[in-house]
């Protein structure tokens, strides 16, 4: 009688063991909250397990988490839990929806005719998590341009916009560009007074240079008028004169002393 007791609850233990072992087989305590996690591009990515899973927090403890082939860089990319032996695979997805927020230096500018003006030159701060480019946007045309450049004077009306690397477009920023003919002469330098020696070398446009505050060095645009007799004890002058493509002049006059 009491081996048959032994036997029975014996075999009890063994029911609730094959039970038990076919409820964890059956029912896992571990289920993913989805099948892919968006995250904004510049958001960190959690490694906090119960971001991904929904389970009790003893069972927390022993998943393990696998975003090793995870980037920051915007694309789809494969992860994992492992919860004893048994993998529960994932997607996670870096987007980047957010467009670029943009802040003039200011409303109006002032370029001379002729001039080249990059929109980039115009913009006082970019914030965008990626790489971004400046353009001028046409509406009509939907054409856009990085720089631009006048050929009349007057009043122009320009849209500005900033495109980030992921196709983000910003909202349009109206700008006023003023566009006047360039007033401001060249300036002729190293054509000061001089003494030479009679009979000495002397040549009139060494050391003489012209410089234009757009265009630069145009010192082969220099002319002389004039000239300067070296055998011949005296004083002579002559007229340097240089012209940038607006039609400003500059004109310096040089004496040139020749003595013994």
């Amino acid at each position: 009688m009491q081996n048959k007791i032994i036997i029975t609850i014996l075999s009890c233990f063994i029911i609730i063991d094959v039970v038990l072992v076919y409820l964890t087989l059956t029912i896992t305590p571990v289920k993913l909250k989805r099948n892919c996690f968006t995250f904004e591009y510049g958001e960190e990515i959690s490694t906090k397990v119960e971001e991904y899973v929904n389970a009790n927090e003893s069972i927390l403890k022993s998943i393990k988490l696998n975003l090793k082939g995870v980037s920051t860089e915007v694309g789809l990319y494969h992860a994992s839990i492992e919860y004893f032996g048994q993998i529960y695979d994932f997607d996670i997805e870096v987007v980047d929806t957010i467009k670029p927020k943009v802040q003039l230096k200011k409303i109006e500018f002032d370029i001379r005719l002729g001039e080249k003006v990059i929109a980039k030159d115009l913009i006082k701060e970019i914030k965008d998590q990626s790489k971004t480019y400046v353009y001028f946007y046409n509406e009509e045309t939907d054409q856009y341009v990085e720089s631009k450049s006048y050929t009349t004077e007057g009043s122009y009306i320009e849209r500005i916009v900033v495109k980030d690397e992921h196709g983000n477009q910003s909202a349009a920023l109206r700008v006023k560009i003023v566009v006047s003919r360039n007033k401001v002469k060249p300036k002729i330098t190293g054509a000061e007074s001089i003494v030479i020696k009679l009979n000495s070398q002397f040549d009139p446009y060494k050391g003489v240079k012209a410089i234009d505050d757009i265009e630069g060095n145009i010192s082969n645009r220099v002319k002389i008028e004039g000239t300067v007799n070296v055998q011949e004890i005296g004083e002579y002058l002559l007229t340097y004169s240089v012209s940038d493509k607006d039609g400003n002049i500059i004109k310096v006059i040089r004496k040139v002393t020749v003595e013994e």
